[in-house]
């Protein structure tokens, strides 16, 4: 049994994935772990990699949380780090990050301080319970205040995004993994949503970094958008019921 299994998912990113997979092994030299390549191209990912680096091709876009559920399925780690292809371990914090699961029996889920090329912090990277209010708040600027990702310190929070998460395979089992309702988007606060119904805890965890180039497997924002909000649809549906999933279409039309 592995104590790490790194789960990328790659679709368009096949550039992406040695430098990333690289900065990771630098990074975890001593640690015991593994990773699983989920391939959703129509080309095959052959001849490529090393050891303990195991490739499942899939071959058409399933969905990411559907890619994900595929590759833990070949996973041994005690702990899962879901992993976008174009984002890179920055130096230091990971051991620490990890010992953090030791320290807490009920920590379950923990999100690293993700930043971009130009070094500031990837808004939108952890948060708060997705309530109506909340979804109202954001989308009205004097509601304006410190964001969660720009703390410096540890801190338990509602969700972290799922472009670089340390899970707890036996809680991401026993909640039954992602949702596969969800092709993209709000997979990763649905997951946590559940892992926190079950009473267990989510940490935002800054004292380890990752660079995030972000949206290197997509260059149609109109099909993002479509599908962002086809999961939003669907996760207020889900938790909250038809009737708030309508009023959020309707305010959606006056570019709220």
């Amino acid at each position: 049994m592995k104590k790490i299994s790194f789960i990328i998912v790659n679709y368009k990113s096949r550039e992406f994935l040695q430098q990333c997979v690289d900065s990771v092994l630098k990074n975890s030299s001593d640690l015991n772990t593994e990773f699983v390549i989920v391939n959703n191209d129509k080309k095959r990912l052959d001849n490529i990699f090393g050891d303990n680096i195991f490739v499942v091709e899939i071959n058409k876009n399933i969905g990411f949380g559907a890619s994900c559920n595929q590759g833990v399925k070949k996973a041994t780690g005690e702990i899962l780090c879901f992993l976008n292809p174009d984002a890179r371990f920055l130096k230091g914090g990971l051991k620490k990050l990890i010992k953090e699961f030791d320290i807490d029996k009920k920590l379950m889920v923990i999100g690293p301080k993700i930043v971009k090329e130009n070094g500031k912090t990837q808004e939108w990277s952890v948060g708060k319970d997705v309530t109506f209010l909340e979804t109202i708040k954001n989308n009205l600027p004097f509601f304006s205040k410190k964001s969660i990702w720009d703390d410096s310190h540890k801190k338990e929070v509602h969700w972290v995004t799922g472009a670089v998460m340390f899970v707890k395979k036996m809680a991401f089992d026993k909640v039954g993994g992602f949702d596969e309702n969800f092709f993209l988007y709000f997979e990763d606060i649905d997951l946590c949503k559940r892992i926190r119904g079950d009473g267990k805890k989510i940490v935002y965890f800054p004292g380890f970094k990752v660079m995030h180039f972000g949206g290197k497997s997509s260059d149609d924002r109109k099909i993002q958008k479509k599908e962002y909000y086809k999961s939003q649809d669907y996760y207020f549906e889900k938790w909250l019921g038809k009737s708030t999933k309508y009023v959020i279409k309707i305010l959606r039309i006056f570019h709220f």
